[in-house]
């Protein structure tokens, strides 16, 4: 909450301060106030955003789905790196891609398009609900959070079915993918499944469709 400080002397950060990359560069890789180092956390991410909202652009040009999209990967990348530090996924990340993608699809497409897009959200959403909840009754203990279930049914408004079954499978891969590397760390975390579900979307999100359409021609 509040504005950026520097996670070691708590001053409040300014504009040029926050440049993405080039304050980083230009301060030499230490804060302005108190020169302590700043982790190196913060280039990588931004450098790695910024890889990621040039393939949404080259993806989808100069459109509305563009825009859309950016603020979906943006949020999708917010949440995921509160996730992996405090294990929880605030609503806040859900919503404002939600609103954007109703009003676009209400835009393009009206109410029917809106209601085509509902389906596969609560078919993905309610599916996977209906999974955790079994498996929270055979298991004794909490399986999913509920901030992933929530997150699976809002990107359910950006996917069509066949695309929703890809996200869940490759969201899955990387999730086994990402929870091996934790136990041979040795972290000791609990195992945050929303950044794979995060890198699951954004890789659908750029091939699904094709892939979809190979895998359907085999029939």
């Amino acid at each position: 909450k509040g504005h950026s400080i520097c996670p070691k002397c708590h001053h409040e950060l300014k504009a040029k301060d926050l440049v993405p990359l080039f304050s980083y560069i230009f301060l030499g890789g230490k804060c302005r106030y108190c020169k302590a180092p700043i982790p190196k956390r913060y280039p990588i991410t931004e450098l790695l955003l910024a890889v990621c909202y040039t393939a949404i652009l080259f993806r989808f040009d100069l459109t509305i789905q563009t825009v859309v999209c950016l603020i979906l990967v943006s949020c999708l990348f917010t949440l995921s790196l509160i996730d992996l530090d405090i294990q929880i996924i605030p609503d806040r990340f859900l919503i404002i891609p939600a609103v954007c993608r109703i009003a676009q699809l209400i835009y393009e497409g009206g109410w029917d398009a809106l209601w085509h897009a509902f389906i596969p959200a609560l078919i993905l959403g309610g599916g996977v609900l209906v999974l955790s909840l079994v498996m929270d009754k055979l298991l004794k203990k909490d399986s999913m959070g509920g901030g992933d279930i929530k997150l699976l049914a809002m990107l359910g408004l950006f996917f069509t079915l066949p695309e929703c079954l890809l996200l869940l499978l490759v969201s899955c891969i990387i999730g086994l993918v990402m929870a091996a590397i934790l136990v041979k760390m040795k972290s000791g975390k609990a195992f945050p499944f929303g950044p794979a579900i995060s890198i699951a979307a954004f890789i659908v999100l750029l091939c699904g469709q094709p892939v979809v359409n190979w895998y359907m021609s085999l029939f």
